[in-house]
């Protein structure tokens, strides 16, 4: 079956999308280091060996102080615990360690763990003067780390009386260092200055008992600030719960940040981490509340199914009254040889006027704290997380600035924190970008030079369809998949004035769809093949059928082409990650309504590469499963290539009214399923490791001929 050209009518709206919508190696950007200075606490939870289920037998719980220069050192003055070293008494830990953070506050820490692995590195960012992360990569070396980093800088310390302000906190516990009795909770806690609580009342559940969820209360509670800044905290048990069942009870330590925002607590001798942020005025929380891009960072263990998982990230809220969103997950998985991937999804959910929401599509609870900056997230479920959330800064710039956030998939809108590929559109977004607003006619090449406008990524001039002011759209150079530091920098020139440099991460293919509402949601932007018509409500796809997916971020194409060049009828580009023989493209269709594939049908593609006669566009033509379907289901369509996956676009299928898409339940449940489908997938690429500091990391050389 030959690829059909994309019809004239359909062209036009997919060109809009495109300016609605958004070779040498490359070292760490360290521009950003001066975000990360002075004294801070810190909690290390790391899990360090799992059993056959993935689940944890063994753990690392870190605390104490860590001092940043401000230039790319620190030093650390800690104690460290794990039942499996010295009987599981407390060690000291003392050490020094670099440290690299970018103009965006993206970067990394060596990890105090293992301070000489350069897989190891704890890979995070800075917002809100926190530090959070999480070492993705670990399993580059063929070791189980999984863990979550936070950090917050301390100033002068607080007394009982200064201590008022109430805190919307999650915790997560794994009680005995393994999932037997792992626990998470969201819960308020409001200090009255006077050394006490009021009634503390949590929400969550706990692996050791059979409620989906608890809820559990307790009063009496105190806490009496230390010299060193530190606050004990003393916690009765819940009202009628025994010590065993008690989601949150004994002798607490917490530190307050030096801006009063957030708290971080532990057990002394335990194997929790506590985050709480400042809670917001009463009855002030909306939808616009969760406005932005947060940076995030969690462990998780589900013990039922997928086991441990961690990950760093993004998340970026439209903050609409639909409360939509889109999430990264840079997500590591413990077995060894199966390496971290980026994971994108869609979301939704509503910020109640506490800052608290319903459950959202992917089974998680929020707490957004004060104007927004943070939040507090927990699984639900038999799922165990515990996800900090900051909000990214508001960055500006004089002159021709691009944004160091500013960089996304123009199809998916994948955020900063995902990587980008050879070929990709990406939208980048910034200020005095350009002194016109053009765009290229479709069916003509792309030029590097558009209004007086140039890019390039690694020095590597980018074709450019779109320019503004504020927003560009630009192709990836496939020359960049020579680039073996899983790094690229980015810069703008307008009209003979450079830009600053942005530095983001690199693979070798990054799908993103095409969607009918430019915002990389809801139905595709997906054809009929047999008529070339849009896949619509009133003209659904049907069992059995090909239909035409748009789709950019494929990666490189045999035969090559030059970068920009408008693709040909023959012979057709064929994508190389499709082509390979090992990870390849899957094309799966979700129906999260239909058991049969609530986790995924596979679909036959018939091609996947670039759309002849036009520039800058993949296509996949794939065929919809004869059964397994609900009629009428709203399903969703997921990529699934050696180092990506991503599940964001939806197309109707079937006959009738098209249903809403299932409870979070279901959607949690077939996450699961990814991680577990990824593990199976068996890729052996090398990891993006330490983030440029390492040589050949990142990119799969793939070559192939005709399908």
């Amino acid at each position: 079956m030959q690829p059909r050209p994309i019809q004239s009518l359909f062209s036009v709206a997919l060109l809009s999308m495109f300016s609605l919508a958004g070779a040498s190696g490359q070292t760490q950007d360290t521009s950003g280091n001066s975000m990360l200075k002075g004294t801070f606490e810190f909690r290390h939870l790391a899990v360090q060996l799992v059993d056959a289920g993935f689940n944890p037998t063994d753990m690392t719980a870190v605390y104490g102080k860590i001092t940043f220069d401000g230039a790319g050192k620190y030093t650390v003055a800690a104690t460290s615990m794990d039942k499996l070293v010295a009987n599981g008494a407390p060690q000291a830990l003392n050490l020094s360690g670099t440290y690299a953070i970018g103009s965006n506050g993206i970067g990394y820490l060596t990890n105090p763990l293992y301070p000489t692995d350069q897989f190891a590195y704890i890979n995070g960012s800075v917002a809100q003067g926190v530090f959070t992360g999480s070492s993705t990569e670990s399993q580059g070396d063929m070791n189980t780390l999984n863990d979550i980093f936070v950090a917050v800088p301390v100033g002068t310390a607080p007394t009982n009386a200064s201590f008022t302000a109430p805190y919307q906190t999650g915790v997560l516990d794994f009680t005995g260092a393994n999932s037997s009795a792992i626990m998470n909770a969201l819960f308020e806690l409001t200090p009255n200055g006077k050394g006490g609580f009021g009634t503390i009342s949590l929400s969550g559940q706990a692996s050791n008992q059979n409620a989906t969820t608890l809820s559990q209360s307790i009063t009496g509670a105190t806490y009496n600030f230390n010299s060193d800044g530190s606050a004990t905290l003393t916690i009765p048990l819940p009202a009628g719960v025994s010590s065993t069942n008690a989601m949150f009870t004994g002798t607490k330590t917490i530190f307050q940040s030096a801006d009063g925002n957030f708290i971080l607590g532990w057990t002394t001798g335990g194997f929790d981490i506590f985050f709480g942020v400042k809670a917001l005025a009463a009855n002030t929380g909306t939808n616009s509340t969760s406005k932005g891009l947060y940076f995030t960072a969690a462990l998780e263990d589900n013990p039922t199914s997928s086991g441990t998982d961690s990950y760093y990230g993004g998340t970026d809220n439209t903050g609409d009254s639909s409360g939509d969103g889109i999430i990264h997950q840079r997500i590591n998985t413990p077995q060894p040889g199966i390496l971290a991937y980026d994971y994108g999804v869609d979301d939704q959910f509503m910020v109640h006027p506490d800052g608290t929401t319903g459950t959202d599509l992917n089974g998680y609870l929020f707490i957004f704290g004060d104007g927004g900056q943070a939040f507090v997230a927990i699984g639900t479920q038999g799922l165990f997380s515990l996800v900090v959330g900051m909000h990214a800064p508001t960055f500006t710039g004089a002159g021709v600035y691009l944004s160091p956030i500013g960089v996304s998939s123009a199809a998916s809108f994948q955020p900063v924190t995902a990587s980008i590929a050879p070929g990709e559109l990406i939208a980048l977004y910034g200020t005095g970008l350009s002194g016109v607003k053009m765009s290229m006619q479709g069916g003509l090449a792309f030029p590097t030079s558009l209004g007086h406008v140039s890019v390039t990524i690694d020095g590597i001039p980018c074709p450019i369809y779109y320019v503004s002011p504020e927003q560009l759209s630009v192709i990836v150079p496939y020359a960049v998949a020579l680039n073996q530091t899983g790094l690229a920098d980015i810069q703008v020139n307008n009209n003979g004035t450079l830009s600053n440099v942005v530095q983001v991460y690199l693979t070798d293919a990054a799908p993103g769809a095409f969607s009918q509402g430019q915002d990389g949601i809801g139905f595709a932007a997906a054809l009929h093949n047999a008529t070339g018509t849009l896949v619509t409500k009133a003209d659904p796809a049907q069992p059995g059928e090909y239909i035409q997916l748009y789709v950019t971020g494929l990666g490189t194409v045999t035969p090559a082409i030059m970068d920009g060049a408008v693709a040909p009828l023959t012979p057709l580009s064929w994508s190389d990650v499709y082509k390979a023989s090992a990870g390849g493209l899957t094309v799966l269709f979700d129906d999260y309504l239909a058991f049969a594939c609530a986790t995924g049908c596979p679909g036959n593609i018939e091609f996947a590469g670039l759309v002849p006669t036009l520039a800058g566009l993949y296509q996949i033509n794939v065929q919809v499963p004869t059964s397994g379907l609900g009629n009428g289901d709203s399903v969703y369509v997921e990529f699934v290539t050696d180092a990506a996956d991503v599940n964001e676009i939806q197309i109707p299928y079937g006959l009738g009214i098209v249903h809403q898409v299932a409870p979070a339940e279901a959607r949690r449940l077939a996450r699961a399923s990814r991680i577990n489908r990824m593990r199976s997938r068996g890729r052996k690429a090398i990891s993006r490791g330490a983030r440029g500091d390492i040589p050949a990391v990142g990119l799969r050389a793939v070559t192939s001929g005709e399908n």
